[in-house]
């Protein structure tokens, strides 16, 4: 005579669970921004229950900010020499092929710029894990005017060819937009007495 049958017991693989939350929000802030992303949206698209979610990451806006935490920071961008910032960013930028992943992180960041709580966590993270460190590589006088201005450039060219790929296509035009955002990129970084 066979003996009890055991409850089912449900394991929960914690990193399984906080893996699917943070690709579940990402997802919805891409697509809704901050404000519009829902707790319980988040959860269902995670397929988990809401309460997961402050018990994983404390609030809707601390899970906000571990999303932006999970960019890259400016590390791509600072591993050369000065001398060469110019060229190896315009390299990246004109002729790589975009990644879906940092893409989505501008959307994220434009749709939650509306949002007050989203701003201040986004300006928050920007600078300590992207303004300072690209700052202390770029060193010297003025170094935070000339990263925030190599960034507004990087960004404004990633929204551009994001919207309008298709003209990067002609080798020429390639090349040339090539050269000169190579020269602009390398004067926003050189000190001005440079």
């Amino acid at each position: 005579m066979p003996g009890p049958i055991a409850p089912l017991v449900r394991t929960r693989n914690a990193t399984a669970t906080r893996a699917a939350i943070l690709e579940a929000a990402r997802g919805r802030f891409a697509r809704h921004g901050y404000d519009a992303a829902s707790v319980r949206d988040i959860a269902a698209d995670a397929g988990i229950d809401p309460a997961l979610i402050n018990r994983y990451f404390g609030s809707k806006e601390d899970l906000f900010a571990e999303v932006l935490a999970s960019a890259a920071g400016p590390n791509h961008l600072i591993e050369g020499g000065l001398d060469d910032f110019g060229r190896r960013v315009a390299q990246m930028l004109v002729y790589d092929d975009p990644r879906h992943d940092k893409l989505e992180m501008l959307l994220i960041l434009l749709l939650s710029a509306a949002s007050p709580k989203a701003k201040e966590v986004a300006r928050r993270h920007g600078e300590t894990t992207f303004h300072q460190p690209f700052e202390e590589w770029l060193g010297g006088e003025d170094a935070g005017v000339r990263a925030r201005l190599a960034s507004s450039v990087i960004l404004g060219f990633v929204v551009s060819r994001a919207i309008d790929a298709e003209r990067l296509l002609d080798p020429s035009l390639r090349e040339a937009l090539f050269e000169r955002l190579a020269d602009l990129l390398q004067r926003c970084v050189e000190p001005a007495h440079a």
